[in-house]
C-alpha cells in the first residue's frame, strides 16, 4: 500500500522508519515545509519524494495518508475532492482539525477517516455506549512546559514558570479547547467523535511535579460508569507529543489487513 506522511517531526520520522521496514507498505511521499536533515533515515530502495505542499497528484497516487502535522493541515487536506474516493484511508492525529471541519467531514462518502486512540484509552467502550451517555468529562494534567506556546496564554494572565503546585488553568468545552490548546488537547476532539457529546466538559491542570501527560475520562449513563486514566511518557524531544500516540498509528497500520479486529 502506498503511503504519504504529512508532517515530519518526531511522529513522522518514527512512522517513516517503521513503514520503510514493513514490506506491505511503500513510502511514496513526505510533505514537510521546512528543510530537514534526511541523513538519519535509511530510505533503502523506496523512491520517497519530499514535497513542501499537498497536491492533487500526490493524493491520487497513494492509498494511505497519515497526518501528523497540525489542525491547519487537516483543514487544507479536507479541501481536496480527490480524498473522497473508494480505497483511500486517512489517519488523522490532529483530530482538532476534524472537529473544526465537521460539516465537510459529514459530506465524505467513500474515503475512510481513521482516528487513532492516540494518548488515551477507553474510546472503544465510549463509542459502544454513546447513545446512552448522560455525562462525560476529561481532565488532562501536564507539566507546565508541555503547555507552553498554546494560544490560550496569549491573553491569559498566567505565568507557567511560577506554578509550584497543581493548578487548574482552564475549564470549558471542546470547541474552545481545540482553539485555545490545539497541540495539547486533540484527545478532547477524539472523545467527542467517540461519544457524540457536544457538552463534553474539559479541565486542564498544570502540575510542575508531573512526569507524564495524564488524561482521566469519566463517562456515565444508564450503562453504568466508565473511568479511565492514561499516563503517557512525553517524547524527550517534544514534551507535547506522547509516545502512545505514535504507537497507536503503528497499531492501525499493522492490523490494517488482519483477519482479527478488536473494535
Amino acid at each position: 500500500m502506498r503511503v504519504a506522511i504529512i508532517g515530519f517531526g518526531n511522529i513522522g520520522k518514527y512512522l517513516a522508519k517503521w513503514i520503510i521496514d514493513e514490506p506491505r507498505f511503500e513510502l511514496r511521499y513526505v510533505v514537510v515545509r521546512k528543510e530537514i536533515d534526511k541523513g538519519d533515515i535509511d530510505f533503502k530502495d523506496q523512491p520517497v519524494q519530499f514535497r513542501k505542499e499537498i497536491t492533487s497528484d500526490l493524493i491520487e497516487d497513494v492509498d494511505i495518508i497519515i497526518e501528523c502535522a497540525n489542525k491547519e493541515v487537516v483543514s487544507q487536506l479536507l479541501t481536496f475532492q480527490e480524498i473522497d474516493r473508494t480505497g483511500m484511508k486517512m489517519i488523522i492525529i490532529s483530530t482538532g482539525g476534524l472537529y473544526q471541519n465537521k460539516e465537510i467531514l459529514q459530506k465524505l462518502k467513500k474515503c475512510e477517516v481513521i482516528i487513532p486512540v492516540g494518548a488515551i484509552a477507553g474510546l472503544d467502550a465510549i463509542r459502544a455506549v454513546n447513545d446512552e451517555i448522560t455525562s462525560i468529562k476529561l481532565q488532562t494534567t501536564k507539566h507546565p512546559k508541555s503547555l507552553e506556546g498554546a494560544p490560550f496564554f496569549d491573553n491569559a494572565k498566567i505565568d507557567l514558570s511560577s506554578i509550584k503546585a497543581p493548578q487548574t488553568i482552564w475549564e470549558g468545552e471542546v470547541k474552545e479547547a481545540v482553539r485555545l490548546f490545539p497541540k495539547n488537547i486533540n484527545v478532547a476532539a477524539s472523545i467527542y467523535f467517540a461519544s457524540n457529546c457536544e457538552d463534553l466538559t474539559i479541565k486542564i491542570v498544570a502540575d510542575p511535579n508531573a512526569t507524564s501527560n495524564m488524561h482521566e475520562i469519566t463517562c456515565e449513563g444508564d450503562f453504568g460508569k466508565i473511568y479511565t486514566r492514561t499516563e503517557n511518557k512525553p517524547s524527550p524531544d517534544n514534551p507535547k507529543t506522547s509516545f502512545l500516540a505514535v504507537k497507536s498509528v503503528v497499531s492501525i497500520l499493522r492490523n490494517m489487513n488482519s483477519s482479527i479486529k478488536i473494535n
